[in-house]
């Protein structure tokens, strides 16, 4: 029954087209991944770290200080 549904609604060609695609998916990433320079990688790595001065990077370190003031005032009430 399964394979007389898959013979009339052509799921044999899905299933062959999605194979593939990810068949060549996988081999380009494969190829970005080898043929990338090292000095590529280790500049992206380090991406999330720059940038502490910029605009707004400051946020986390206030809300951590008002969460402290916040626990500090209800320890004292």
């Amino acid at each position: 029954m399964l394979q007389e549904l898959a013979a009339q609604t052509g799921a044999t060609a899905f299933a062959i087209a999605s194979m593939l695609f990810f068949l060549v998916v996988w081999v380009a990433i494969t190829l970005r991944v080898f043929t990338t320079r090292r000095e590529d990688l280790d500049a992206r790595a380090r991406l999330a770290l720059e940038g502490d001065d910029a605009p707004g990077s400051d946020l986390g370190a206030t809300a951590r200080q008002g969460r402290r003031t916040e626990s500090g005032a209800g320890t004292e009430a």
